[in-house]
This record gives C-alpha cells, structure tokens and sequence, in this order.
C-alpha cells in the first residue's frame, strides 16, 4: 500500500483541482442536516437513529468522487434516499454498529468493575444499583425522593476511589471501541461504492479489508491530531477545511485498499 504521506498529498491534489468549495460547502450541509435532525422534538433521536446510515453514505460517497477526481454535486450527499437498497443497508448496518460498539462498551466497563471491585462487592454494587432503578422509576416516583442515594457508593470499598473507578475503565472500554470502528470503518465506502451491497455483506467486507490494515488507518488519523488541535484554536472554523481534507484521505485510503487487496 502507498504510505499515509502520499495519501495525504494526493488527497491535496484532489482537493485543489477546484474541489475545495463544493467540499466545503458538502461538509457544512453534512452537518446541518443531521445536527437539525437530532433538534426536532420527540422524534430527533429516532430521525437520527433512521437517517445517520445513509447519510453516511452520502457523505462518503461525495468524497469518494472527490479523490477519484470526478465530478460531484451536493446532490450526492443524497444518493442513498435515491436507493431503497442503499437506504437499508446503510441503516442496518449502522445499528449493527451501534449495537457492537454499545454492547462492547457495556461488556469493558462491567469486567473493569468486577476485577476493581471482586466478585463480592460487584454483585452487591449491581443490587444496589437496581434497587435504586427501581426507586426512581418513572411510576414510583415521589416529589420528596431524594435526587441523591447515598446506598450506591455503600457498595464501593473505602479503598476504591471513583476517580480511579472510572479512568481504569477508559482502556477496558476505548481500545474494543477504536479496534472495532477501524474494522467497520470502510462500510459506508463499500455501501456508497456498490449499489447492491447489502449492510451485513459491507460490515465483513470492511472487516476482511481491515484485516492486517488496522493500525495503517489508525495512525493515519492519527497524523491530523496537530491539525485538528490548530482547528480547535480557530474557534473550530479550521474544521470546514481539516474535515474535506481529512476525508478525502480517508477515500483514498479505500481505493488503494482495493488496490492492494
């Protein structure tokens, strides 16, 4: 495979061939769009739970066009509501994700707990947290409960600081989540780039392609960390240009992928 540099530096090149401000303008409608949804009463989080897939999609699909130096549209961003096929598999897979990735992070937080806490005093912790679930319940619920119960640090030996409780479990939790987001990470690349893709189909396929390419992408990502902090220092407005720049990459990652698969 080619070496990040290069991708960067292609990515730059495609960018520059006159694709920096329908980039740009791609990114901010992105991100309007499915920030809006989240903001609509009752229904955002289902809007955003339905619609993030494919809208994935799009966006992935628009850069993937970029770094092939072809001609894009905003339309693009939209090219999955134009699919019934796409539509689905961009939503099932990414509540196949959602699921992985939440279950894991449950999965990483209680074997930390359980190894902070032993057996014993977990269990006993786990009581109490259901007995508190339980008082709090919406249909149980009294105006003079107490917003605070005491019971639940009862069950955390005076040793055990929750600080330390909470910061040990960052590994247990973020190294699962980030191996599993590189592994699923070319899905909507897949998706965008064949119509008859389905979700399951271009969750293996991201994981076979990822297979050994893993800490590639990864320090990839890494490599816009000094950029991404200067973006930060510019009140964010440094992301309109860090963000085209960085999918572009991202995209081109994928083809060589391809290439060398």
């Amino acid at each position: 495979m080619k070496n990040n540099i290069l991708l960067k530096s292609e990515a730059l090149a495609s960018l520059n061939n006159d694709k920096w401000g329908i980039s740009i303008g791609a990114f901010l409608i992105y991100m309007i769009i499915t920030g809006a949804i989240g903001l609509i009463p009752v229904v955002g989080g289902l809007g955003q739970l339905i619609l993030t897939g494919p809208f994935l999609v799009g966006y992935f699909y628009f850069f993937l066009k970029v770094s092939r130096d072809e001609s894009v549209e905003i339309e693009d961003l939209f090219i999955a509501f134009k699919s019934k096929n796409q539509f689905l598999a961009s939503l099932v897979s990414y509540l196949i994700v959602i699921l992985i990735v939440f279950t894991t992070m449950g999965i990483g937080l209680a074997l930390w707990a359980f190894l902070v806490l032993g057996r014993e005093t977990f269990m006993h912790f786990i009581d109490k947290i259901s007995e508190w679930s339980e008082k709090f319940n919406p249909t149980n619920l009294q105006s003079d409960l107490p917003l605070y119960d005491p019971a639940l640090t009862d069950a955390l030996s005076p040793e055990i600081n929750w600080a330390f409780l909470i910061l040990g479990a960052i590994p247990f939790i973020l190294i699962p989540v980030v191996y599993l987001s590189l592994s699923f990470s070319q899905t909507w690349f897949i998706i965008a780039n064949d119509e008859n893709s389905s979700g399951y189909d271009a969750l293996k396929e991201s994981w076979n392609l990822m297979s050994g390419k893993r800490l590639k992408l990864f320090l990839l990502e890494l490599s816009f960390i000094g950029w991404a902090i200067l973006s930060v220092l510019t009140l964010f407005i440094g992301f309109i240009f860090l963000a085209p720049y960085m999918q572009t990459s991202y995209a081109k990652f994928y083809d060589n992928l391809n290439e060398s698969s």
